[in-house]
């Protein structure tokens, strides 16, 4: 007996050190992934779940460093493992990049299936109300009538190139080819050397390139540099490069080397005075700039406030002294929620650039922005694949030009390509004309008087109000070609209710006159709308913690009873808190703090009745300030406080 005993007690302790060593692993795949260390944390992950360990925080987690890093494929695999656990802890973010990532396994059907789903969530959300507004988004790009022919070239390696720039004649480009030369030239993010500045010199004008050199010594550093930009006399380069303090990278609170822009001048033939621009930052990144023709505008991404998503498209004045102008977002006609980058002025003033917020092909696609017209466009095939495809570039008098692209048939993660296009067409004239609308009830058909119907453009500014007549019926000038529109009908005992319109691309008559555009809403109570927010609903004073403080303070709990009250009236009703404080304090400190108390408000709530699957809580510190409230800026108390509030935004009804 004592034998078995010891055999017994022997199992259960190398049971209790397996199971200790499999935690150990969890912690280590997490320090990796929240050090962005996203190929180290994918390893050790993987490894896990072969071993049976599954969680929606190791398949979320799997399924972000994938996408971070580019494998779209692989990132669909974990997010659809994620989903099959149907678990209610998944955040509407998922809901766009399965959808984002099913792309690249060209599962279109399904993936409009998710990006509705997430419109339903969300339907505020720039993302979900482009993709409502061009659900035929697929035929568009395939009805492309601007044609393009690749051709591989000579400068790619087996690992990424991307980047291209052209000076003097001759193609600059980032490179992570490994040298050699540096020791531990490693980047934990992706496992791959560091970027460096290569260039190659033109043979000829088919676009045959002698072996890449590095181009400059003294540009190139322990750390990655990429993105150039060149004046037209060649004597100044703007480049993108980590932040970093005598070759070494310099971190933020949450341990990231952020980029930023710098400038350097030629001098006797050697690149030197690298100065970095004065609107950079540890805090944010400023990355990828592009000259306008004059040299008096740069184009840059960044995610410096006040940006939409992960990065935004930005643009400076460039004065004669040198000095910079204060930036500018492009705003929300461009950006998005997601990632806008790599944007690039062509002669003409038309802008490109990269995003995976437009609906699109797949990872990254290329848009254009009309400078005549303001009209965004995907530039189509074969530019664009359901891979990532950017930092595009092009000579509109030559009809040439390259990018970068991680599709297959490539030589490396990323590789460069030459295209030549035909000449665009002149794009038609716009002109506006009239339609003519109706406010209808969805269920009986009948026409709704005396309406309010507000006209917003696909920059969400609101154009203007229309009141509908005693007949229900109203009239709005519209522009065409290619316009996007937003319709909101407002009347007493219905549900807002929002239509979109896209006017044509065609030749169309300069009169609707005759087409009647019809508003179909709902009975009901404006409280039950998604998205909307409960405290403007009900009314509810501001939910006030103590200073560092995640503790609900007594004068809290009669505002919260309303939630509950309401939540209890709705059944069907799920609530997400979203707890933001103002820009005094760390970024990090001030996001760990409204995270705890979104939390807390959503604990006191849980206690009261309702049950946790419906309601959620996220803490978003001063990322979505309400004012010009940005860190050092000079705000009165008043001020401060407008940014310390709580939202209980309603994403399903």
């Amino acid at each position: 007996m004592k034998k078995y005993i010891y055999s017994y007690l022997f199992c259960f302790f190398g049971i209790l050190t397996f199971g200790y060593a499999q935690q150990s692993k969890l912690k280590k795949a997490e320090e990796n992934f929240n050090n962005h260390s996203y190929a180290l944390a994918i390893t050790t992950y993987e490894a896990l779940v072969a071993k049976g360990y599954e969680s929606d925080v190791i398949y979320k987690n799997l399924g972000d460093a994938n996408f971070n890093n580019g494998d779209y494929s692989k990132a669909a695999e974990w997010y659809g493992k994620l989903f099959a656990l149907k678990t209610d802890a998944i955040g509407s973010e998922y809901y766009f990049r399965y959808a984002q990532s099913l792309k690249s396994t060209e599962d279109y059907k399904k993936s409009d299936v998710y990006m509705k789903k997430f419109q339903k969530i969300k339907g505020t959300d720039s993302r979900a109300q482009k993709f409502e507004a061009n659900t035929e988004y697929l035929e568009l790009i395939k009805a492309k009538t601007k044609r393009f022919t690749l051709k591989k070239v000579s400068v790619n390696s087996k690992n990424s190139e991307f980047a291209p720039s052209l000076y003097q004649g001759n193609l600059v480009f980032a490179s992570a080819r490994d040298t050699g030369l540096l020791v531990n030239n490693i980047h934990k993010w992706t496992n791959k050397a560091y970027l460096n500045l290569y260039q190659a010199d033109s043979t000829s004008e088919d676009g045959v390139f002698r072996a890449p050199e590095v181009f400059s010594k003294q540009l190139n550093s322990k750390t990655h540099e990429s993105s150039t930009a060149f004046t037209k006399d060649g004597t100044t380069v703007y480049f993108t490069r980590n932040n970093s303090k005598d070759g070494n990278f310099v971190e933020d609170e949450a341990g990231l080397s952020r980029l930023k822009i710098y400038r350097a001048s030629l001098e006797n033939g050697v690149w030197g005075n690298v100065i970095e621009l004065p609107f950079n930052t540890n805090e944010y990144s400023t990355a990828h700039p592009s000259l306008s023709a004059d040299e008096k505008t740069l184009y840059f991404a960044s995610d410096m406030p006040p940006s939409l998503g992960a990065s935004d498209i930005f643009k400076v004045a460039i004065h004669e002294d040198g000095t910079f102008g204060t930036p500018e977002n492009l705003g929300n006609t461009i950006n998005t929620e997601a990632r806008e980058t790599f944007p690039f002025i062509a002669e003409s003033g038309d802008l490109y650039f990269s995003s995976d917020g437009h609906p699109g092909l797949g990872g990254l696609d290329v848009y254009t922005v009309s400078a005549k017209t303001g009209v965004i466009s995907n530039v189509g095939e074969p530019i664009n694949s359901k891979e990532d495809d950017f930092s595009i570039i092009l000579d509109e008098e030559k009809l040439k030009g390259f990018f970068a692209s991680n599709r297959t048939g490539g030589m490396g993660d990323d590789d460069i390509y030459a295209f030549t296009f035909e000449k665009i067409d002149e794009e038609p004239e716009a002109f506006v004309s009239q339609i003519n609308g109706s406010i209808i009830d969805k269920l009986t058909g009948e026409l709704i008087p005396l309406g309010k119907v507000s006209v917003y453009d696909y920059a969400n500014n609101n154009l203007f109000e229309i009141n509908a007549d005693d007949q229900g019926k109203f009239s709005s000038p519209i522009e065409f070609p290619s316009k996007k529109y937003r319709f909101v009908a407002e009347v007493d005992g219905y549900n807002d209710e929002t239509v979109y319109l896209i006017t044509p691309l065609g030749a169309v008559d300069e009169t609707l006159e005759d087409l009647n555009f019809i508003i179909a809403m709902e009975k009901g109570d404006k409280s039950s709308v998604i998205g909307a927010d409960l405290v403007e609903i009900l009314k509810l004073k501001t939910i006030f913690f103590n200073t560092n403080s995640s503790y609900l303070n007594p004068d809290a709990f009669p505002e919260l009873d309303k939630v509950v009250a309401y939540m209890k009236e709705f059944p069907n009703a799920r609530v997400e808190v979203g707890s933001h404080s103002d820009s005094r304090d760390s970024d990090r400190y001030n996001l760990w703090l409204s995270d705890r108390r979104a939390k807390s408000t959503v604990s006191y709530i849980v206690s009261m009745g309702i049950s946790e699957n419906r309601i959620t809580g996220t803490g978003y510190g001063e990322t979505l300030l309400v004012n010009k409230c940005v860190n050092d800026a000079p705000c009165s108390e008043a001020e401060h406080a407008l940014n310390r509030r709580s939202e209980f935004i309603v994403f399903q009804n």
